[in-house]
């Protein structure tokens, strides 16, 4: 089975808070962040709020950020604390991910002073950030797999333009010339100056959907 599971759907579309209204789409992560994105833009949907904000549980919402920063000192101090590494070294962190989130936190994290090695972004079948990192450039025209692991199926990761900001010494204008491009082209080209500033920190691979079950049942028998 791909997809969410039968409870996950039930978790989100059965509940009783009387403040909640719950509201399906057909389509998929790409589609639902996108609408979240164009109501939080749309002067007729801004309009009709009356002062109230919009804002999103996702990561969209650098909210959603900040908490996941603190995974990575922990999880240093635990490996200091095992004298597993002494402080200072530096430790790579392998993050599996769609929507460039929590391996973005871990980047803050770096930029707090956190000996960061290597962020290895791992994906799956829906490899755009593997290939974003080996080639510099950002295309979604390929088809979309649904998996076993839902929450990386996504092919726009909208935490890729922070990253891209702040490698780009903070030029918005930059930025919105790579979304344009998106939009218009379904692709953008980082120039090599900005690459080789990202891949100081990142690099990609991916996995198959194969290798993904093996994995997770080679290590559910260990």
């Amino acid at each position: 089975e791909v997809g969410v599971s039968f409870i996950q759907k039930l978790q989100m579309a059965t509940t009783a808070g009387n403040n909640v209204q719950v509201i399906a789409v057909q389509g998929n992560f790409d589609d639902c962040q996108k609408l979240v994105k164009q109501a939080s833009q749309n002067k007729e949907v801004l309009n009709s709020l009356h002062g109230v904000s919009i804002s999103s549980a996702n990561s969209i919402n650098i909210g959603r950020l900040f908490p996941q920063i603190v995974y990575y000192f922990t999880s240093y101090a635990k490996l200091v604390e095992q004298k597993e590494i002494k402080e200072g070294d530096k430790v790579n962190f392998v993050v599996p991910t769609g929507n460039f989130g929590d391996i973005l936190a871990g980047y803050y994290a770096k930029k707090l002073g956190l000996p960061v090695g290597r962020l290895i972004c791992a994906s799956n079948t829906n490899n755009v950030l593997t290939d974003f990192f080996n080639t510099g450039t950002y295309s979604i025209h390929r088809a979309f797999t649904p998996t076993i692991s839902p929450s990386m199926d996504i092919l726009i990761s909208s935490n890729l333009e922070r990253l891209l900001f702040m490698e780009s010494n903070y030029s918005d204008t930059f930025v919105n010339q790579m979304m344009h491009d998106l939009k218009e082209n379904g692709e953008y080209h980082v120039a090599e100056s900005v690459m080789n500033r990202i891949k100081e920190t990142f690099c990609g691979y991916w996995t198959s959907e194969e290798e993904c079950r093996k994995t997770i049942a080679e290590l559910f028998r260990q």
